[in-house]
């Protein structure tokens, strides 16, 4: 009986071996504790994204995936805010799954399915291969094959390192000074406009608010027209090239503008 039973399972196991999926030095397994972390998304393709397309994703060890990025509002108005949806890793392949409500434009909940597999994966660096992606339950075409991201490092500066009254000064090397930013403590916001030689007040609604990714930042403005959004929410977000409370100086781009600011005094 013993022996008939390992002449069986000799045949069998082989086969079984085969169906599972496998890894290979194109798709190699991933570690799952390195992905539980928070991940900026900004190439697509091969192709870096202008700011405001980026999103930032944390992969939470209780498999909640959270996106942050700009929400549509409708009517042409946009906020950043988060998505939750969820996510599994095994060998090679990543998926996730849930509902996009204002992310990428659905405006109405929109159910998603996705599966990934690792293409490339660093420490810091991590590129997904699309395999498959289902909207609102119907299997669709989606604008990209390839996503890459890079890790915020968990020691990277808090927001403190930009809290105070920043004056804008340049933009692609010349004059841009009629515009102010206060930030403040929890993410509040200020944009101030001049109204003379040392006159300010402030713009919007006062609700204003900014989130700080390491180098990325991304404000949620209202009614500002320094930013061409009358009336209305919009979000513009920037790449830090450099901040310095202490040599008084911050160096911002956005959408292939470079903007110069100097600090102005603490909160």
């Amino acid at each position: 009986m013993l022996r008939g039973l390992t002449a069986i399972l000799a045949v069998v196991v082989p086969a079984v071996l085969l169906l599972l999926p496998s890894c290979s030095g194109e798709s190699p397994a991933y570690n799952r504790e390195n992905i539980k972390a928070t991940w900026i998304a900004d190439t697509y393709d091969g192709v870096l994204q202008d700011e405001r397309n980026c999103t930032v994703i944390t992969f939470q060890s209780s498999g909640t995936v959270v996106y942050e990025g700009v929400l549509s509002l409708g009517n042409s108005e946009y906020q950043w805010g988060t998505n939750n949806l969820r996510y599994d890793t095994y060998c090679c392949d990543l998926s996730i799954s849930g509902t996009y409500e204002g992310l990428y434009g659905h405006t109405s909940p929109m159910d998603t399915y996705q599966e990934y597999t690792f293409a490339h994966s660093q420490d810091s660096l991590m590129t997904l291969a699309l395999e498959s992606m289902s909207l609102g339950g119907v299997e669709v075409t989606p604008e990209y094959s390839t996503v890459t991201m890079r890790k915020i490092p968990k020691t990277y500066a808090a927001a403190d390192s930009l809290y105070g009254v920043w004056q804008f000064n340049t933009m692609n090397g010349g004059g841009f000074s009629d515009c102010r930013i206060q930030f403040g403590t929890e993410g509040a916001l200020t944009m101030l406009r001049r109204t003379g030689e040392n006159e300010w007040e402030p713009m919007g609604a006062s609700e204003d608010y900014y989130r700080l990714y390491s180098d990325f930042l991304a404000l949620t403005v209202y009614d500002n027209d320094i930013f061409g959004t009358s009336g209305k929410w919009d979000v513009r977000c920037f790449l830090i090239d450099s901040v310095s409370v202490v040599n008084g100086y911050m160096s911002l781009r956005s959408s292939g503008d470079i903007y110069g600011l100097s600090f102005i005094s603490s909160n």
